[in-house]
């Protein structure tokens, strides 16, 4: 009996420990507005970047371009290859905002090119085609994509079924006593 108490509280202990916490990525939706000029096409461009630290400055493990003008022809959206990346950091607070972005990518047959906050631009660029903000880093709409949240099993509930594991042990052990005895 003194044994399964000390089972017991060993696991109610060890359940109640926090976990590590580890730096879950964030992502990003981002959209920005080209006028004529500077570019040759005016309309908005929106896509999403991926897996960036909060409270660090690090590269996208990818960025996808959603939309962009029909003007700017094929390739058709959404693009999410980009053969030749040059620049890729992204700075995110503690509150998970994005505050500085240095994003270059285009296709080894230069057919899209994307560029964010790069040399106080940001614009989008396909077979001659442009559409680009010259307003720096204020000119891209940054929003976190919240993520869902994955429910953990409450310590109750893990209490509850080691308490019904170590009832069904007892049980076992006395049966294993009767037979032993008869």
């Amino acid at each position: 009996m003194k044994r399964m108490i000390l089972l017991l509280a060993t696991g109610l202990i060890s359940s109640m420990q926090s976990a590590p916490s580890h730096a879950t990525p964030l992502d990003f939706m981002f959209s920005f507005t080209g006028t004529v000029p500077p570019g040759s096409v005016a309309g908005t461009v929106t896509g999403e970047i991926f897996g960036l630290t909060e409270g660090a400055t690090s590269g996208a493990t990818n960025v996808v371009v959603d939309s962009y003008p029909a003007a700017l022809q094929p390739p058709n959206p959404p693009q999410t290859v980009f053969s030749f990346i040059s620049e890729n950091t992204f700075t995110v607070n503690s509150t998970g905002e994005i505050t500085s972005a240095n994003f270059v990518a285009e296709n080894t047959d230069e057919s899209l090119v994307l560029r964010l906050g790069f040399n106080a631009e940001n614009g989008i660029g396909a077979n001659g085609a442009t559409v680009i903000n010259d307003d720096g880093f204020g000119g891209v709409n940054y929003t976190l994509i919240t993520p869902t949240a994955t429910p953990e099993p409450s310590t109750g509930t893990i209490l509850g079924t080691g308490l019904g594991f170590a009832a069904l042990w007892q049980l076992r052990q006395r049966r294993r006593r009767r037979w032993a005895a008869a």
